[in-house]
């Protein structure tokens, strides 16, 4: 039950599989690009006749939906994209996630009604750009990263009647607000127009120009990856987040799995719901982030939001993940009669593994351990499945609880 009445928990869609576990876990929102005018294509793009199927999926279960049409676009985008917008529209697309200031005059003009939210790639950072933005039509500004909750907070009080976005988990940029050249200049891939290679994560050495020696490039303590941010996990600070006057909570990572979205959508709906179950007695709960630490990220910070934590630096000792635990597949259906569970298998797993599974309709994950796999297609027993495989597993114990369509399914990390 979403308890849940004023702050939106808005959630990564980079297909349609992931906009369909986003609502299943209980997303409020939903944010996804549509072909080649969003900050994550063309790998986390939708069709637009996916769009149709993940607005029609959404709305069914009263989430919204908005299309980020963000790049930094040229004159010969504009055409169609103002095409795109016109479908999008006539779908039913509940707002649009803008940064350039033609293409928002341009959606002006197609539709004055329709709800503007302004990308963070427009670095708001101050009250008076707010008041800007809204002048011009905006409803929604996505704020900058680099602000305190303090700031956000003020930026609340001086702008009452527009929605104000913050992010609260996953990747950080390292450039403000994620305006960057350095994937363009290196792999001729231009962030701004959702390309990036991410170079910021690459291991840098220094040479001297009249030099042949090469220098590590050491940033105190930090290591020599002098770019490579940390992970954003505002999870142990729902109180403060919520008393700075933010709408929307946004997720990161369009680029993830969907078992990445499945597992930190879940995490912040139950802190929220149990948050506005009871604010008096609201406690954070360490198995929170006990869960958040199971999916692939990079060491967490609280970014700036937080001035004065030891965690406030942005820099990591290298570009490597952590993870722990791998996703596996999702379950297609499961029979209670027989004691099976059919899933679409999308990593390996083998008769006697112990898997988990995270199921949207409850709280707490679910254990079990596979006595056999049997090919959905043949009807052979397997000893392993693999990704693309559909396969029924007989379960060593027999579950006494429902299991829904779409519960995810994951296997801990050998060590």
């Amino acid at each position: 039950m979403r308890y849940n009445l004023g702050m939106e928990l808005l959630a990564p869609a980079g297909n349609l599989e992931k906009l369909k576990t986003a609502v299943r876990f209980g997303a409020d929102a939903v944010y996804c690009g549509v072909d080649s005018y969003s900050l994550r294509a063309p790998e986390a793009s939708l069709t637009i006749e996916e769009l149709e199927q993940g607005l029609q999926f959404a709305h069914a279960r009263k989430c919204r939906v908005y299309l980020a049409l963000n790049i930094f676009a040229f004159d010969e985008d504009l055409s169609e994209m103002k095409s795109l917008a016109a479908q999008a529209l006539e779908l039913g697309v509940d707002a649009f996630i803008v940064s350039d200031p033609g293409v928002l005059a341009m959606l002006r003009v197609l539709a004055p009604q329709a709800k503007i939210h302004l990308s963070t790639q427009a670095n708001t950072t101050n009250s008076e750009s707010v008041k800007f933005w809204h002048d011009q039509g905006v409803n929604r500004v996505v704020l900058a990263r680099e602000l305190s909750l303090g700031q956000v907070r003020k930026m609340r009080q001086n702008n009452p009647d527009l929605e104000l976005e913050i992010f609260v988990h996953g990747a950080m940029c390292i450039a403000y607000s994620g305006r960057c050249l350095l994937s363009q200049f290196l792999n001729s891939r231009s962030a701004n127009r959702g390309l990036c290679t991410q170079p910021c994560r690459w291991e840098y050495r220094l040479r001297e120009i009249n030099r042949t020696e090469e220098l590590g490039i050491h940033e105190d303590s930090r290591g020599t990856y002098v770019l490579n941010s940390r992970d954003l996990c505002l999870i142990e600070h729902l109180p403060e987040l919520i008393a700075s006057g933010a709408d929307s909570l946004k997720i990161e990572g369009r680029m993830k799995t969907a078992y990445y979205v499945a597992a930190v959508t879940r995490i912040y709906r139950q802190a929220l719901d149990c948050y506005y179950r009871s604010p008096e007695t609201y406690r954070f709960d360490p198995g929170w982030l006990a869960e958040l630490e199971k999916v692939s990220h990079r060491p967490y910070t609280t970014g700036f939001y937080l001035p004065g934590k030891e965690d406030d630096t942005e820099f990591t000792l290298n570009a490597a993940y952590i993870r722990g635990y791998d996703f596996v597949g999702t379950v297609d259906e499961r029979s209670a009669e027989s004691n099976l569970v059919r899933v679409s298998a999308r990593n390996y797993f083998a008769a006697g593994d112990l898997l988990e599974i995270l199921d949207p309709a409850g709280d707490e994950t679910i254990p079990v351990r596979i006595k056999k796999i049997t090919d959905r297609t043949s009807s052979n027993e397997l000893t392993e499945a693999h990704n693309s495989y559909v396969v029924d597993l007989e379960l060593e114990t027999a579950l006494d609880q429902p299991v829904s369509a779409g519960s995810i399914i994951r296997r801990k990390c050998d060590d």
